[in-house]
Protein backbone atom coordinates (compact mmCIF):
# COMPACT_ATOMS: atom_id res chain seq x y z
CA UNK A 1 0.00 0.00 0.00
CA UNK A 2 1.30 3.12 -1.09
CA UNK A 3 2.15 6.19 1.44
CA UNK A 4 -0.79 8.23 2.07
CA UNK A 5 -0.42 11.68 1.03
CA UNK A 6 -2.52 14.88 2.64
CA UNK A 7 -5.69 15.22 1.50
CA UNK A 8 -6.05 18.16 -0.15
CA UNK A 9 -9.52 19.66 0.87
CA UNK A 10 -10.25 23.07 0.22
CA UNK A 11 -10.42 25.34 3.58
CA UNK A 12 -8.60 28.89 2.37
CA UNK A 13 -10.43 29.87 -0.93
CA UNK A 14 -9.29 33.04 -2.80
CA UNK A 15 -12.06 34.98 -3.76
CA UNK A 16 -11.55 37.25 -6.74
CA UNK A 17 -13.87 40.20 -7.91
CA UNK A 18 -14.25 43.55 -8.62
CA UNK A 19 -14.46 45.05 -4.60
CA UNK A 20 -17.37 47.51 -5.58
CA UNK A 21 -20.00 46.75 -8.10
CA UNK A 22 -19.40 43.17 -6.96
CA UNK A 23 -19.28 44.10 -2.88
CA UNK A 24 -22.99 42.72 -2.41
CA UNK A 25 -22.25 39.45 -3.85
CA UNK A 26 -18.57 38.85 -3.38
CA UNK A 27 -19.42 39.80 1.03
CA UNK A 28 -22.32 37.02 1.04
CA UNK A 29 -20.36 34.40 -0.37
CA UNK A 30 -17.85 34.75 1.74
CA UNK A 31 -20.32 34.75 4.89
CA UNK A 32 -22.35 31.79 3.93
CA UNK A 33 -19.32 29.77 3.58
CA UNK A 34 -18.03 30.61 6.29
CA UNK A 35 -21.53 29.68 8.16
CA UNK A 36 -21.99 26.55 6.31
CA UNK A 37 -18.07 24.84 6.15
CA UNK A 38 -16.82 25.15 9.52
CA UNK A 39 -12.85 25.20 9.25
CA UNK A 40 -13.44 27.31 5.77
CA UNK A 41 -11.64 30.57 5.41
CA UNK A 42 -12.66 32.71 2.02
CA UNK A 43 -10.08 35.92 1.64
CA UNK A 44 -10.83 39.08 0.14
CA UNK A 45 -8.44 41.42 -0.95
CA UNK A 46 -9.11 43.54 2.40
CA UNK A 47 -8.50 40.80 4.37
CA UNK A 48 -4.71 40.98 3.73
CA UNK A 49 -4.05 44.65 3.01
CA UNK A 50 -0.39 45.28 4.41
CA UNK A 51 0.64 48.48 4.73
CA UNK A 52 3.85 49.75 2.29
CA UNK A 53 3.36 46.76 0.72
CA UNK A 54 2.33 46.77 -3.12
CA UNK A 55 -0.87 45.14 -3.97
CA UNK A 56 0.42 42.87 -6.96
CA UNK A 57 2.68 40.55 -5.26
CA UNK A 58 1.03 40.51 -1.65
CA UNK A 59 -2.07 39.33 -4.30
CA UNK A 60 -0.18 36.64 -5.96
CA UNK A 61 1.27 35.44 -2.79
CA UNK A 62 -2.08 35.37 -1.31
CA UNK A 63 -3.03 33.08 -4.47
CA UNK A 64 0.09 30.86 -4.14
CA UNK A 65 -0.95 30.17 -0.75
CA UNK A 66 -5.30 29.17 -1.02
CA UNK A 67 -6.08 25.82 -1.66
CA UNK A 68 -8.46 27.67 -4.46
CA UNK A 69 -9.32 30.42 -6.52
CA UNK A 70 -13.07 31.44 -7.19
CA UNK A 71 -13.51 34.20 -9.78
CA UNK A 72 -17.10 36.06 -9.20
CA UNK A 73 -16.88 38.36 -12.57
CA UNK A 74 -19.01 41.21 -13.32
CA UNK A 75 -19.07 43.89 -16.12
CA UNK A 76 -16.29 46.24 -14.59
CA UNK A 77 -12.81 45.43 -15.68
CA UNK A 78 -11.35 47.03 -12.71
CA UNK A 79 -8.11 48.47 -11.53
CA UNK A 80 -4.76 47.79 -13.17
CA UNK A 81 -1.71 47.76 -11.10
CA UNK A 82 1.57 50.37 -12.43
CA UNK A 83 3.17 49.31 -15.16
CA UNK A 84 1.10 45.97 -16.05
CA UNK A 85 -1.63 45.85 -19.51
CA UNK A 86 -3.98 43.81 -17.37
CA UNK A 87 -6.41 44.91 -14.35
CA UNK A 88 -5.54 43.30 -10.86
CA UNK A 89 -8.76 40.75 -11.34
CA UNK A 90 -7.61 39.44 -14.86
CA UNK A 91 -3.80 38.77 -12.86
CA UNK A 92 -5.33 36.54 -9.80
CA UNK A 93 -7.00 34.29 -12.53
CA UNK A 94 -4.34 34.32 -14.59
CA UNK A 95 -1.73 33.36 -11.61
CA UNK A 96 -4.18 30.85 -10.46
CA UNK A 97 -4.43 29.53 -14.09
CA UNK A 98 -0.71 29.26 -14.28
CA UNK A 99 -0.16 27.34 -10.20
CA UNK A 100 -2.98 24.48 -10.71
CA UNK A 101 -2.07 24.61 -14.51
CA UNK A 102 -4.11 21.48 -16.87
CA UNK A 103 -6.18 19.29 -15.66
CA UNK A 104 -8.44 19.26 -12.87
CA UNK A 105 -7.91 21.97 -10.66
CA UNK A 106 -9.82 23.86 -7.81
CA UNK A 107 -10.61 26.69 -10.03
CA UNK A 108 -14.53 28.13 -9.91
CA UNK A 109 -16.02 30.88 -12.32
CA UNK A 110 -19.32 32.09 -11.36
CA UNK A 111 -21.11 34.30 -13.13
CA UNK A 112 -24.54 35.38 -13.80
CA UNK A 113 -27.08 33.96 -16.38
CA UNK A 114 -27.42 36.12 -19.36
CA UNK A 115 -30.50 38.54 -18.81
CA UNK A 116 -31.32 37.12 -15.41
CA UNK A 117 -31.41 39.15 -11.78
CA UNK A 118 -28.11 38.67 -11.36
CA UNK A 119 -26.84 39.79 -14.69
CA UNK A 120 -29.13 43.23 -14.33
CA UNK A 121 -27.72 43.67 -11.11
CA UNK A 122 -24.30 43.32 -11.55
CA UNK A 123 -24.60 45.57 -14.94
CA UNK A 124 -26.00 47.98 -12.82
CA UNK A 125 -23.66 48.48 -10.17
CA UNK A 126 -21.05 48.01 -13.05
CA UNK A 127 -22.98 51.21 -14.18
CA UNK A 128 -22.65 53.32 -11.60
CA UNK A 129 -18.91 53.65 -11.44
CA UNK A 130 -19.01 53.57 -16.00
CA UNK A 131 -20.68 56.99 -14.92
CA UNK A 132 -18.18 58.66 -12.79
CA UNK A 133 -15.59 58.34 -16.03
CA UNK A 134 -15.23 60.06 -19.49
CA UNK A 135 -17.24 58.34 -22.33
CA UNK A 136 -13.99 57.13 -23.23
CA UNK A 137 -12.28 55.66 -20.27
CA UNK A 138 -16.14 53.93 -19.63
CA UNK A 139 -16.01 52.30 -22.66
CA UNK A 140 -12.29 51.27 -23.18
CA UNK A 141 -13.36 49.66 -19.23
CA UNK A 142 -16.50 47.75 -21.04
CA UNK A 143 -14.14 46.80 -23.37
CA UNK A 144 -11.53 45.38 -21.67
CA UNK A 145 -14.38 43.38 -19.85
CA UNK A 146 -15.55 41.66 -22.63
CA UNK A 147 -12.19 40.80 -23.87
CA UNK A 148 -11.14 38.89 -20.37
CA UNK A 149 -14.39 37.30 -20.14
CA UNK A 150 -13.95 35.77 -23.66
CA UNK A 151 -10.63 34.75 -22.89
CA UNK A 152 -12.23 32.79 -19.77
CA UNK A 153 -14.49 31.44 -22.03
CA UNK A 154 -11.72 30.46 -24.18
CA UNK A 155 -9.97 28.92 -21.29
CA UNK A 156 -12.84 26.54 -20.25
CA UNK A 157 -13.58 25.68 -23.77
CA UNK A 158 -11.81 22.61 -23.39
CA UNK A 159 -14.52 21.02 -21.07
CA UNK A 160 -14.23 23.08 -17.98
CA UNK A 161 -17.22 24.17 -15.99
CA UNK A 162 -18.03 27.60 -15.86
CA UNK A 163 -21.10 28.04 -13.28
CA UNK A 164 -23.70 30.35 -13.96
CA UNK A 165 -26.15 31.45 -11.70
CA UNK A 166 -29.75 33.78 -11.55
CA UNK A 167 -29.85 35.29 -8.32
CA UNK A 168 -28.14 35.78 -5.44
CA UNK A 169 -29.85 32.71 -3.40
CA UNK A 170 -28.56 30.74 -6.42
CA UNK A 171 -25.11 32.00 -6.10
CA UNK A 172 -24.61 31.29 -2.80
CA UNK A 173 -25.61 27.60 -2.82
CA UNK A 174 -23.38 26.92 -6.36
CA UNK A 175 -20.24 28.80 -4.80
CA UNK A 176 -20.85 26.40 -1.21
CA UNK A 177 -21.86 23.57 -3.83
CA UNK A 178 -18.09 23.90 -5.50
CA UNK A 179 -16.08 23.77 -2.07
CA UNK A 180 -18.70 20.85 -0.67
CA UNK A 181 -18.28 18.70 -4.06
CA UNK A 182 -14.74 18.86 -4.49
CA UNK A 183 -13.96 18.09 -0.63
CA UNK A 184 -16.13 15.02 -1.41
CA UNK A 185 -14.09 13.63 -4.96
CA UNK A 186 -11.44 14.25 -2.90
CA UNK A 187 -12.24 11.86 0.21
CA UNK A 188 -13.41 9.20 -2.47
CA UNK A 189 -10.39 9.28 -4.22
CA UNK A 190 -8.25 9.58 -1.07
CA UNK A 191 -10.31 6.53 -0.16
CA UNK A 192 -9.78 4.21 -3.66
CA UNK A 193 -5.73 5.49 -3.54
CA UNK A 194 -5.28 3.10 -0.40
CA UNK A 195 -5.63 0.04 -2.97
CA UNK A 196 -4.45 1.84 -6.34
CA UNK A 197 -2.19 4.98 -6.79
CA UNK A 198 -2.24 7.67 -9.55
CA UNK A 199 0.10 6.89 -12.63
CA UNK A 200 0.41 9.82 -13.81
CA UNK A 201 4.26 10.34 -14.48
CA UNK A 202 5.45 14.15 -13.33
CA UNK A 203 6.40 16.14 -16.26
CA UNK A 204 9.53 17.10 -14.63
CA UNK A 205 10.90 13.42 -14.91
CA UNK A 206 9.28 12.82 -18.03
CA UNK A 207 11.58 15.98 -19.00
CA UNK A 208 14.85 14.06 -18.96
CA UNK A 209 14.00 11.12 -20.76
CA UNK A 210 16.56 11.31 -23.75
CA UNK A 211 18.26 14.56 -23.00
CA UNK A 212 21.87 13.92 -21.78
CA UNK A 213 23.01 15.74 -24.39
CA UNK A 214 21.05 19.25 -23.63
CA UNK A 215 21.79 18.20 -20.00
CA UNK A 216 25.61 17.55 -20.04
CA UNK A 217 26.38 21.02 -22.15
CA UNK A 218 24.16 23.19 -19.94
CA UNK A 219 26.24 21.80 -17.01
CA UNK A 220 29.33 22.15 -18.47
CA UNK A 221 28.28 25.29 -19.59
CA UNK A 222 27.11 26.48 -15.90
CA UNK A 223 30.64 25.33 -14.41
CA UNK A 224 32.45 27.42 -16.93
CA UNK A 225 30.36 30.01 -16.07
CA UNK A 226 31.12 29.73 -12.48
CA UNK A 227 34.74 29.77 -13.06
CA UNK A 228 34.77 33.45 -14.73
CA UNK A 229 34.07 35.99 -11.77
CA UNK A 230 33.64 38.98 -13.58
CA UNK A 231 30.24 37.40 -15.74
CA UNK A 232 27.17 38.26 -14.06
CA UNK A 233 24.66 36.58 -16.27
CA UNK A 234 24.27 34.13 -19.66
CA UNK A 235 21.20 33.36 -21.35
CA UNK A 236 20.49 29.69 -22.58
CA UNK A 237 18.29 28.81 -25.55
CA UNK A 238 15.97 25.42 -25.01
CA UNK A 239 14.60 24.69 -29.05
CA UNK A 240 13.77 22.06 -31.42
CA UNK A 241 10.67 20.99 -33.57
CA UNK A 242 7.65 21.65 -32.43
CA UNK A 243 6.09 19.46 -29.87
CA UNK A 244 9.05 17.90 -28.90
CA UNK A 245 9.11 18.07 -25.59
CA UNK A 246 9.94 21.24 -24.74
CA UNK A 247 7.16 22.40 -21.93
CA UNK A 248 8.35 18.66 -20.00
CA UNK A 249 12.23 19.70 -20.24
CA UNK A 250 11.54 23.13 -19.16
CA UNK A 251 9.64 21.26 -15.93
CA UNK A 252 12.83 19.75 -15.42
CA UNK A 253 14.91 22.69 -15.08
CA UNK A 254 12.08 24.22 -12.87
CA UNK A 255 12.65 21.04 -10.68
CA UNK A 256 16.49 20.97 -11.23
CA UNK A 257 17.16 20.92 -7.14
CA UNK A 258 20.89 19.47 -7.12
CA UNK A 259 21.89 22.16 -9.69
CA UNK A 260 19.62 25.44 -8.23
CA UNK A 261 19.89 24.78 -4.74
CA UNK A 262 19.19 28.40 -2.58
CA UNK A 263 18.68 30.26 -6.00
CA UNK A 264 15.51 31.99 -6.70
CA UNK A 265 13.93 30.27 -9.51
CA UNK A 266 10.98 31.86 -11.29
CA UNK A 267 9.25 30.16 -14.21
CA UNK A 268 6.34 31.55 -16.02
CA UNK A 269 6.04 33.45 -19.51
CA UNK A 270 5.39 37.20 -19.88
CA UNK A 271 1.91 38.99 -21.09
CA UNK A 272 3.45 40.07 -24.66
CA UNK A 273 6.54 38.09 -24.79
CA UNK A 274 8.01 39.52 -27.86
CA UNK A 275 7.76 43.14 -26.26
CA UNK A 276 10.88 43.87 -24.18
CA UNK A 277 8.73 46.16 -21.74
CA UNK A 278 6.42 43.31 -21.16
CA UNK A 279 9.12 41.33 -20.18
CA UNK A 280 10.59 43.77 -17.78
CA UNK A 281 7.20 43.74 -16.30
CA UNK A 282 7.05 40.03 -15.70
CA UNK A 283 10.50 39.82 -14.74
CA UNK A 284 10.13 42.50 -11.82
CA UNK A 285 6.58 40.64 -10.97
CA UNK A 286 8.49 37.68 -10.77
CA UNK A 287 11.18 39.22 -7.95
CA UNK A 288 8.23 40.67 -6.19
CA UNK A 289 9.41 44.12 -6.68
CA UNK A 290 7.73 46.17 -9.13
CA UNK A 291 9.00 48.77 -11.06
CA UNK A 292 8.19 53.11 -10.23
CA UNK A 293 8.09 54.75 -13.55
CA UNK A 294 8.87 53.62 -16.92
CA UNK A 295 9.83 49.92 -17.36
CA UNK A 296 13.44 50.27 -18.78
CA UNK A 297 16.51 48.07 -18.76
CA UNK A 298 18.03 49.58 -16.34
CA UNK A 299 15.80 49.53 -13.72
CA UNK A 300 15.20 45.80 -13.97
CA UNK A 301 19.21 45.77 -13.60
CA UNK A 302 19.45 47.69 -10.28
CA UNK A 303 16.48 45.59 -9.23
CA UNK A 304 18.36 42.28 -10.37
CA UNK A 305 22.13 43.58 -8.86
CA UNK A 306 19.73 43.89 -5.26
CA UNK A 307 18.94 40.17 -5.40
CA UNK A 308 22.07 39.11 -7.18
CA UNK A 309 24.23 40.57 -4.12
CA UNK A 310 22.13 37.69 -1.66
CA UNK A 311 21.55 34.80 -4.12
CA UNK A 312 21.33 33.71 -7.65
CA UNK A 313 18.58 34.02 -10.02
CA UNK A 314 17.10 31.71 -12.59
CA UNK A 315 14.46 33.14 -14.69
CA UNK A 316 12.61 30.62 -17.25
CA UNK A 317 10.44 31.19 -19.83
CA UNK A 318 8.21 28.91 -21.35
CA UNK A 319 7.74 30.60 -24.77
CA UNK A 320 10.17 33.32 -26.15
CA UNK A 321 7.12 34.87 -28.28
CA UNK A 322 5.09 34.45 -31.17
CA UNK A 323 6.87 37.19 -33.96
CA UNK A 324 8.81 35.44 -36.99
CA UNK A 325 11.75 37.73 -35.56
CA UNK A 326 11.23 36.57 -31.86
CA UNK A 327 14.87 35.23 -31.38
CA UNK A 328 16.46 38.06 -32.80
CA UNK A 329 14.10 40.91 -30.88
CA UNK A 330 14.60 39.12 -27.49
CA UNK A 331 18.78 39.39 -28.11
CA UNK A 332 18.61 42.88 -29.30
CA UNK A 333 16.11 44.60 -26.82
CA UNK A 334 16.24 42.29 -24.23
CA UNK A 335 19.22 40.36 -23.11
CA UNK A 336 21.88 42.48 -24.45
CA UNK A 337 20.69 45.55 -23.35
CA UNK A 338 20.16 43.90 -19.71
CA UNK A 339 23.67 41.99 -19.97
CA UNK A 340 25.61 45.91 -20.79
CA UNK A 341 23.36 47.10 -17.45
CA UNK A 342 24.22 44.55 -15.06
CA UNK A 343 27.79 44.65 -15.77
CA UNK A 344 28.23 48.10 -15.76
CA UNK A 345 27.02 47.87 -12.02
CA UNK A 346 29.41 47.44 -9.67
CA UNK A 347 29.92 44.04 -8.29
CA UNK A 348 28.33 43.11 -5.11
CA UNK A 349 28.12 39.47 -4.60
CA UNK A 350 28.46 36.25 -6.32
CA UNK A 351 25.46 36.14 -7.39
CA UNK A 352 24.36 35.18 -11.07
CA UNK A 353 21.27 35.74 -13.15
CA UNK A 354 20.80 32.78 -15.18
CA UNK A 355 17.89 33.16 -17.52
CA UNK A 356 16.25 30.43 -20.38
CA UNK A 357 13.92 30.81 -23.06
CA UNK A 358 12.12 28.55 -25.16
CA UNK A 359 11.12 28.04 -28.31
CA UNK A 360 9.19 25.50 -30.20
CA UNK A 361 11.04 25.78 -33.33
CA UNK A 362 14.30 24.22 -34.32
CA UNK A 363 17.48 27.08 -34.54
CA UNK A 364 18.19 27.95 -37.94
CA UNK A 365 21.45 26.50 -39.22
CA UNK A 366 23.92 28.49 -39.35
CA UNK A 367 22.53 30.64 -36.42
CA UNK A 368 21.86 34.22 -36.78
CA UNK A 369 24.20 36.45 -35.32
CA UNK A 370 24.46 36.02 -31.76
CA UNK A 371 23.61 32.90 -30.88
CA UNK A 372 26.50 30.31 -29.82
CA UNK A 373 25.27 26.33 -30.72
CA UNK A 374 28.59 24.83 -29.72
CA UNK A 375 31.52 24.70 -27.11
CA UNK A 376 29.12 26.75 -24.81
CA UNK A 377 31.93 25.86 -21.82
CA UNK A 378 35.10 27.38 -24.32
CA UNK A 379 37.21 30.26 -23.49
CA UNK A 380 36.03 32.31 -26.02
CA UNK A 381 32.50 32.72 -25.48
CA UNK A 382 30.32 36.53 -25.26
CA UNK A 383 28.01 36.25 -22.89
CA UNK A 384 26.30 38.44 -24.96
CA UNK A 385 25.14 36.15 -26.98
CA UNK A 386 22.58 33.61 -26.36
CA UNK A 387 23.94 30.04 -25.86
CA UNK A 388 21.31 27.28 -27.35
CA UNK A 389 21.36 24.33 -26.43
CA UNK A 390 21.34 21.22 -28.85
CA UNK A 391 18.29 20.54 -30.21
CA UNK A 392 15.53 18.55 -28.31
CA UNK A 393 14.99 15.72 -31.06
CA UNK A 394 12.75 12.49 -31.14
CA UNK A 395 12.82 9.89 -28.09
CA UNK A 396 14.77 6.80 -29.01
CA UNK A 397 13.54 3.07 -27.19
CA UNK A 398 17.49 3.32 -26.02
CA UNK A 399 16.80 6.35 -23.94
CA UNK A 400 13.73 5.53 -22.68
CA UNK A 401 15.30 2.05 -21.26
CA UNK A 402 17.84 4.01 -19.96
CA UNK A 403 15.67 6.43 -17.94
CA UNK A 404 13.88 3.33 -16.48
CA UNK A 405 16.90 1.61 -15.40
CA UNK A 406 17.74 4.61 -13.19
CA UNK A 407 14.38 4.75 -11.81
CA UNK A 408 15.15 2.14 -9.50
CA UNK A 409 17.28 4.84 -7.50
CA UNK A 410 15.30 8.18 -8.40
CA UNK A 411 11.43 6.94 -7.66
CA UNK A 412 11.72 3.23 -5.92
CA UNK A 413 10.63 1.29 -9.04
CA UNK A 414 12.54 -1.65 -10.04
CA UNK A 415 11.46 -3.19 -13.37
CA UNK A 416 13.32 -6.38 -15.16
CA UNK A 417 15.14 -6.12 -18.34
CA UNK A 418 12.27 -7.57 -20.25
CA UNK A 419 9.74 -5.49 -18.92
CA UNK A 420 11.80 -2.34 -19.53
CA UNK A 421 12.40 -3.73 -22.85
CA UNK A 422 8.45 -4.05 -23.89
CA UNK A 423 7.56 -0.29 -21.95
CA UNK A 424 10.53 1.08 -24.14
CA UNK A 425 9.17 -0.60 -27.85
CA UNK A 426 5.65 0.36 -26.69
CA UNK A 427 6.74 3.74 -25.72
CA UNK A 428 8.33 4.68 -29.09
CA UNK A 429 6.45 2.66 -32.16
CA UNK A 430 5.02 3.62 -34.30
CA UNK A 431 5.98 7.57 -33.54
CA UNK A 432 8.83 8.65 -32.11
CA UNK A 433 7.71 12.18 -31.20
CA UNK A 434 8.17 12.96 -27.64
CA UNK A 435 4.75 13.96 -26.69
CA UNK A 436 3.42 10.25 -28.14
CA UNK A 437 6.14 8.52 -26.07
CA UNK A 438 4.64 10.50 -22.91
CA UNK A 439 1.39 9.59 -23.10
CA UNK A 440 2.12 5.85 -23.77
CA UNK A 441 4.63 5.67 -20.42
CA UNK A 442 1.97 7.32 -18.58
CA UNK A 443 -0.95 4.76 -20.61
CA UNK A 444 1.43 1.73 -18.68
CA UNK A 445 0.44 3.11 -15.13
CA UNK A 446 3.72 1.68 -13.47
CA UNK A 447 4.63 4.88 -12.24
CA UNK A 448 1.55 3.69 -9.39
CA UNK A 449 4.46 1.56 -7.75
CA UNK A 450 6.97 4.67 -6.76
CA UNK A 451 7.14 5.51 -3.01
Amino acid sequence: MPHEADIPEIRQIFLSATAQDCKTYREAVRNFIHGNIEAAKVFLQEDWAEGGNFVEPVCKRKVDECDAYMGLFGYRYGWTPPLQRRSITELEFRWAVDRWGTGEAPLFVLRPVPGSEADRHLRDQAAVFHDKLSPVDAEADRAAQRAFLASVDQWASDGRIQVFYNDSTQLLGKALCCIKNWDQAVLRKASRSRFEAPGTIPDSELGQIGRGAQVDALSAALEALRERRAERAAAFLIHGPENHGQLEFVEFLRNWHDEWDGMDIRCGQADEPDSAESLICWACSQLGEPLLGEPTIDGLAGLLATRLASRSVVLILRTVGREARRLALFQQRFWQPLHAALAARPPGGRGRLYCFITDHEALADPPEAGFRTDDLDADDLDYRHILALPPLGPIAARDVRSWLKDLRKNAGISLDEDTRDAIATYATTPDGAPPNVYNRLNLHGFWSRAR
